[in-house]
């Protein structure tokens, strides 16, 4: 039939225009023909009749049918033999459903986005940068050619490849709709973390373990899929692999735990000062993952510790002290107790030109006259009667000094001028006292500053600062003779 159209023409066309026809695939299966070429399964002869009966259940199929018809007509007239001419449309029509699913997953990818992200841009930028950056639309993009392959369902049935696709579309599904649950849990994270009071919290590390727990169920799902069970039968078999995951996965296991002890508890922040004794973690943490976090040494070093450390090891914090406003002094001023001594009525007139001293002066001696004359005695050595010391006086004038000073808290701090035990270094007198300062250059030289002032003044009150002898001091003791030539 050289002049006519080939069968699977004649079935498309008769079967878009609803023609109650007699089908042309018996006619041609129970024909002979002579073929040069490999005869194809008997899948291919029914490709036509599947074809267009899905065709008719959509919209516009008889464009389509019509479509499909012409070109199986034009192959047959090129003197193809049926049934290839079905079977190369299938082949074409593939082709062409792949290339229109990625030219419809470049144009939602891209276009899309951009437009939305300019309309974002009017009302918040930060809104807008969230929303790229996270790239949510670019994730809805694969919808698509998800749906496309769908589509292509009655061509790869003909094939004898229904069953893979199947399985295609919906492992890719999956992963379509895990990508997508991680761009809006960042989504959601990001626009948080725009928020200032957000920041103090551990967003990183509740993102992240989001993030694998979705991975967890993505996983089951797609092992449901290709094993073609319910995910009840891989979490039943879960049980007996429990002790052998632990024992591989274990410090992994640890540093998951770990990370959500310290996100929950809230025990370590980003931009926190801490410190681990024993090891050379000193500075300011940089990032807190779900297994480890990231601490930037004072001396531009960066360390990464495992979370699990952070729970099993002794942590120091310094958080509270920069919540607090205050930064602790505590050091001491060691005096060389053989300059310790009583106070005389000269020392006494020498100390009152001492501005910061002239009122505890004046209490401390009513106290002290009001105290002997009701304990008077008979014996009038010095010693049996109560007297001010010149250590005791310059411990009052560190205190005053203190008080006066405009760096240092006065209220809801601790603030200490005391003795410690005498020590073969002599007599320590500490300062445990608070800046309102507590940066850190800013803070040493609140106490440089203090210190200064009170190891310059002690010679006032004739005290001697203790220190170790040096070269200068034995040689002063026992000078060498010089050498004569």
């Amino acid at each position: 039939m050289p002049n006519e159209m080939s069968a699977p023409a004649v079935a498309a066309v008769e079967a878009a225009n609803l023609a109650p026809v007699a089908s042309p695939i018996a006619t041609i299966a129970l024909t002979p023909t002579p073929s040069p070429l490999p005869s194809p399964t008997a899948a291919f002869t029914g490709f036509q009749q599947a074809t267009v009966a899905r065709l008719q259940s959509a919209g516009g199929s008889q464009y389509v049918a019509q479509a499909y018809a012409s070109f199986a007509d034009w192959l047959g007239s090129l003197g193809i033999p049926d049934p290839w001419p079905a079977f190369i449309s299938a082949l074409v029509s593939l082709i062409a459903l792949a290339v229109l699913a990625n030219l419809v997953f470049r144009l939602t990818a891209r276009i899309i986005p951009l437009v939305l992200v300019k309309l974002l841009s009017r009302w918040s930028k930060d809104w807008a940068r969230v929303f790229q950056e996270e790239k949510v639309l670019d994730r809805l993009a694969h919808i698509a050619p998800l749906a496309l392959l769908a589509g292509a369902m009655p061509i790869m049935e003909v094939l004898g490849f229904d069953g893979a696709l199947l399985l295609i579309i919906e492992l890719y599904g999956i992963w379509i709709l895990l990508t997508l649950c991680n761009a809006i849990v960042g989504l959601v994270l990001g626009l948080l973390q725009l928020r200032p009071e957000m920041n103090s919290m551990p967003l990183n590390t509740i993102e992240q373990a989001s993030k694998l727990f979705l991975a967890l169920i993505a996983i089951l799902c797609a092992l449901s899929v290709i094993f073609n069970r319910t995910p009840i039968f891989f979490l039943s078999g879960l049980g007996a692999l429990t002790a052998v995951v632990v024992l591989i996965f274990r410090d992994t296991i640890l540093g998951l735990v770990a990370g959500i002890v310290l996100a929950l508890n809230d025990m370590v922040r980003v931009g926190d000062w801490i410190e681990i004794n024993g090891t050379p973690v000193n500075g300011d943490v940089t990032s807190i993952t779900l297994t480890t976090v990231r601490v930037q040494n004072f001396d531009r070093t960066t360390v990464h510790v495992p979370a699990y450390d952070l729970i099993s090891k002794t942590v120091v914090n310094w958080r509270g002290m920069v919540d607090s406003g205050g930064r602790r002094i505590k050091r001491s001023i060691h005096v060389d107790m053989s300059s310790i001594r009583f106070v005389d009525t000269e020392m006494l007139e020498n100390f009152r030109r001492f501005s910061l001293l002239g009122d505890y002066l004046d209490k401390k001696i009513s106290e002290i006259e009001t105290w002997n004359s009701e304990c008077a005695t008979t014996d009038h050595a010095e010693i049996n009667f109560r007297r001010q010391t010149n250590v005791g006086v310059f411990r009052a004038y560190c205190a005053a000094y203190l008080h006066a000073h405009p760096k240092i808290h006065q209220l809801g701090f601790t603030f200490l001028v005391r003795h410690l035990e005498p020590t073969a270094a002599g007599l320590p007198i500490e300062l445990y006292v608070f800046t309102n300062d507590n940066r850190w250059a800013q803070y040493e030289d609140i106490q440089a500053d203090i210190f200064d002032h009170l190891l310059a003044a002690a010679p006032e009150f004739g005290l001697r600062v203790f220190q170790s002898p040096t070269g200068s001091d034995l040689r002063a003791v026992n000078p060498s003779p010089v050498s004569q030539t």
